[in-house]
This record gives C-alpha cells, structure tokens and sequence, in this order.
C-alpha cells in the first residue's frame, strides 16, 4: 500500500511538472463561447503530444498585440487580418489553417463578410451605394470579418466612412452587431461569414428578419456573403515558441478527424496545411492600414535623421541674411500685388511672386555657392599659414581664386539688385492717375516724339490713323504706359534681327465705344506662346535679360484703370495685333 501512495505521488508530481503551452485564441463573441468552443482542442492536443498540457487563453480585441509582445501565449487563433500585423511586427509564423464546417457538412478554408440590415429595411437598402448617410455597427477595428472586408467594399465604391456614415459603433463582438440590427439600434451592420447561421442554429436569431445587402455567391461557399473571400484563420507558433514544439502541434491538428470531440466542438472539418494570406495583404494595402501604415514617431524621425538635420541647420544659419533680405522682398511683393493683379487674371499671382523669387534666387544662390567656396579656401588657406606648410604656388592660387569668387559675388549681388530696382520701376504708375479731357491723336503723337531717342538706331516706321479731332475723357497717364510698352515690345521682340518694321495705330469710334487696333510687321509668335503673352513674367528673352512684365502690366491697365478689353493675334512671321476695346469713354 505504501508503495502504491508513492506512485500516485510520484504520478502527481510529474503532472504537475508538465510544462503549460498556452494557445491564445481571439474572442469574437465572447470569453464563454471560445472556452466552450475551443477547451476541447487543447485536451486533444495535451493527449496527443506526451509531458505537454495545453490550455486555451480567450483575448480580447483591444489585448492582442499587449499578449503576443509579452509572450503570454506560444500559440495564437486569430482572424487572418490579425495574423498578417502579427507575422510582420512581432515575426509570427502560421504553422496550420482552420477548416470551417457548414451544416451542411461542406469544408471552408475560406471565410469573408457579410452585410445586413434588418428585414424592415429590405426596400432601403440592396447595394453597396445604398448605405451612404447610415448608421453602422461593426465588431471592432481590427477584425477582418467583422469590419476590414466590409469597409475594403465600401472604399472600392468611393464611400468615406468617416464623411458618408452618420456614425460607426464598434460593439465588441459579432453577436452585439447582429443584436444591434435586429433592434434597430443601428441600421446596417456586418459580421463574418457563418456568424448568422450559427447564431439561427443555436436559435438565437431567426434569419427571417434579416436582409442581406449586395449579397454574393461563390462555388461551393454555402454561407450568406457580401464581400471577397479571404483564407480562413491560422494557428501561428510566435518568436520564443520552439520549432519542435510546432512541428508536432502542426501535425497533431492535421491527424484531427472531422468526427473527433474537438472538431465536433470547435464545428470544424479540421485543419489544413497554411494558405497563402495574400488576399488579405492586398485588402490592408487598399486600407492602407498596418503594416502598409505606420504612424510617423516624431523622435523616431529625429533619430534616423539627425546628421542631415544638423547639416541642414547649419546651412539655415549660414544664410540667414539672404533668407531676411527674401523675407523683406515677399513684403514688398505683398504690398504690389493688388496693382499688378486685379482682374480675373488673380489666378496668375502665385506665379507672379514665384517669378520674382526665381529671379532674385538665381544670382542670390550663385552669390551664396561662391561665398561658401571662398569661405572654405579662406580657411584651407589659413590653415596651412598656421601649420606653415604655405607655398608660393598655394598663395597665388588662394590669390586668383579669390578674385573670381569675389567678381562672381558681387556680378551676381548687382544682377540681384537690378531684377529688384526694375520690377519696382514697371510696378508703379508712371503717371498721375487723375482724369481729364485730352486730345488723342496729339497724345499718342507726344508719346512717338519722347520714344524717338530710344528707336533712332532701328527708326521703325509709325503710323498713327486716329481722327486729329477726337477729344476723350480719361486717364493720360495710363494711355502713356499702355503704348509705350507696346511700342518697346515691338522693338525688343518683334524687330529682332529686322529692318524696315512698321507699326500701325488704328483708332475708330463705335458710338459710345472706341477701339484702338495695334500691329506691327515683326517676327509674331506661335499659338502656344500667344496663349501666355498676358501672364506675368512670360519672356521669350529670359536669357537675354527680359522681365516678361511688359504685357502683363498692359493688360492690367488696359482691364483695370480703363476698364476696358484687350486680346492679340498672331502668327509665326506674320506680326502682332492687340484689338483694345474702351466702352462708355466719354468723346467728342
């Protein structure tokens, strides 16, 4: 008797010793329910694997990745959305694939989800579209059949859940969201795939008072569907979990008969070897959720990049006079743009400013590439006079080249400062903008006399066909700028390389109206230029030091000081033409 006391002990004891594999399994309706459904499996694989006992640990949703990062668990059942954020930030490797049971007997490797409404609302809602300003009840954020394959359908069909839904709920677990539809807490709802037919099955439910929306039929998939279908879950063996241990846990599960207690229990067919999760990896990069996003970590950032950081700080500083000289530059652009842009040409004020910024950066980073290369030979130069290793040659190198950083500096500095002084010249009125009556004819004369000293070397021929007797009320001033420019404009592009230009001024009055023809016999341009000829800063003599300012500014006092209309025509070779119309200026 003493010695069969020992061997009970003994026996205990061993048991007691057995070490305890921990099979994490996702809860999705419930802690009860997955005891129940699972507890078994784990008896069946404590028999087939000798000194192992298994035990089933319920998790929750929101502690799924907590339990794996803490290696609570060695093993882990969970949705294949789960598995696919498991596998790539905590190294999960999938080891064996569910197979689902349908009542009818028929095997499932594949699962997906589906979406509902209740009965009453069968007239409302039947597509993907119909859901649009709803209400909505999922699982939870993170499952796959309870929201992820359902919110990838609403995407493919341009619904925003955060703009087109009039709330999302997220219930906890399946059975909540079925509940929450059927009592119209909410007024569509998913779940995955066998949920329904499970919870009719346990009468629970009655299928009756649902309705499917957008449903779906695949060969042989027997459940109510509304979306894609995804790889069923996988049992998946975690970092610290031995190899060994899987292998046998792996073919444990796959002897499992569709007849055994633990498949009877789990209402499984078994299990298979692991399928490919591409599907999901395709649904979570459409998503764009983990692990296709990761929310950006401030000091992460600051980390990886703190050398470049460094170096970019260090040049913020090195030019922080040019950056104070930019900032003055933008408040004087500021403080012009309402007289240079005032029409419906607005939208061509952000390239305005760019322009100017284009053209002052251009000598401005010259200057600052040549400083800084003068800088470092300054200090390469003081650094062999400290260690006395100077030579002639060295010095009259350091000589030479700091003469040319220097002509370049300050060419650039003075390119710089004329681009500036010009915009401000063509930026502000020429004249005074008071109103009064004034001969036409004899002004737009005035203007040919005080231009003749600037087109004696080309002496281009002008005509000016306007009544000697017409008299109008309005700016002089503005008349002065408008032809001014158009006559530059001839001379500097149009007769180009040309001899014997002509420019024509026609002036006709329409009853209340006057319309002014301008046409010269230059070179022209071709549609694709004429189309820009009005923006501002558009020169076909960027190179040769043009501002582009010139149409742009006629164009603003011809629509906005005169109120009136300006268009152009041309052709390549066939000259320039601008039709300017001026309606209710008063004449006589």
């Amino acid at each position: 008797m003493r010695y069969f006391f020992i061997f009970i002990f003994s026996f205990g004891m061993l048991l007691a010793n057995e070490p305890t594999v921990k099979i994490g399994v996702l809860a999705k309706r419930g802690y009860e329910i997955s005891h129940r459904k699972w507890d078994a499996t784990a008896q069946y694989l404590s028999k087939q694997i000798p000194g192992h006992s298994f035990e089933i640990i319920p998790i929750d949703f929101k502690d799924i990745f907590e339990t794996v990062a803490k290696e609570k668990v060695d093993f882990i059942l969970a949705n294949s959305g789960y598995y696919v954020v498991l596998e790539s930030q905590y190294g999960a490797q999938r080891i064996t694939t569910l197979v689902n049971k349908h009542i009818t007997g028929l095997a499932q490797k594949e699962f997906g989800g589906v979406l509902f409404t209740h009965i009453d609302n069968k007239d409302r809602f039947n597509t993907i579209e119909d859901i649009r300003d709803t209400s909505f009840g999922a699982v939870n954020k993170n499952s796959l059949g309870g929201w992820q394959m359902a919110w990838r359908e609403l995407v493919e069909h341009d619904i925003d859940k955060e703009k087109d839904l009039t709330s999302l709920r997220f219930l906890g677990t399946h059975d909540k969201v079925v509940y929450a539809v059927l009592n119209k807490d909410v007024e569509i709802g998913t779940v995955r795939t066998d949920t329904l037919e499970r919870m009719a099955l346990e009468e629970k439910i009655d299928l009756n008072k649902i309705h499917i929306i957008a449903p779906k039929s695949y060969d042989n998939f027997p459940y109510l569907i509304s979306t894609k279908l995804y790889p069923e879950w996988p049992l998946a063996k975690l970092k610290h979990t031995s190899d060994d241990l899987s292998k046998q846990v792996a073919i444990a599960l796959m002897q499992m008969s569709s007849s055994c207690e633990a498949a009877v229990k789990a209402n499984i067919d078994g299990w298979s070897t692991p399928l490919s999760y591409q599907p999901v990896h395709a649904c979570f990069k459409i998503l764009e959720i983990p692990p296709y996003y990761q929310p950006i970590e401030f000091w992460k950032v600051i980390d990886k990049y703190k050398f470049w950081i460094l170096f970019y700080l260090f040049g913020a500083v090195a030019g922080i006079s040019m950056l104070v000289y930019q900032v003055r530059l933008t408040s004087f652009l500021k403080k012009t743009q309402n007289e240079l842009v005032q029409t419906e040409k607005m939208a061509a004020l952000g390239r305005l400013v760019a322009g100017i910024a284009h053209e002052v950066n251009t000598p401005i980073g010259i200057g600052v590439t040549a400083a800084s290369h003068l800088k470092k030979e300054i200090n390469n130069f003081n650094q062999a006079y400290q260690n006395e290793s100077l030579t002639k040659n060295a010095f009259e190198d350091f000589i030479d080249t700091s003469l040319q950083s220097s002509n370049i500096l300050l060419n650039n500095l003075e390119r710089a400062a004329n681009i500036i002084q010009n915009f401000k010249q063509v930026s502000v009125d020429q004249s005074s903008d008071k109103i009064r009556d004034f001969y036409l004819k004899e002004y737009l004369d005035s203007i040919v006399i005080n231009l003749k000293p600037t087109l004696k070397q080309s002496s281009p021929l002008i005509e000016i066909r306007c009544p000697q007797s017409l008299q109008i009320e309005s700016n002089p001033g503005a008349f002065y700028q408008i032809f001014t420019n158009l006559i530059m404009n001839s001379m500097i592009h149009g007769f180009e390389d040309r001899k014997n230009g002509h420019i024509t001024i026609d002036v006709h009055t329409k009853g209340n109206d006057i319309e002014i023809i301008y046409k010269d016999n230059g070179k022209g341009m071709g549609k694709e230029h004429l189309s820009k000829i009005f923006d501002p800063f558009f020169t076909t003599r960027r190179s040769l030091g043009g501002s582009g300012l010139g149409t742009h500014i006629i164009y603003n006092l011809v629509t906005q000081k005169l109120h009136g209309t300006i268009t152009a025509k041309s052709e390549e070779g066939q000259g320039l033409t601008f039709i300017m119309n001026f309606k209710g200026i008063n004449h006589v």
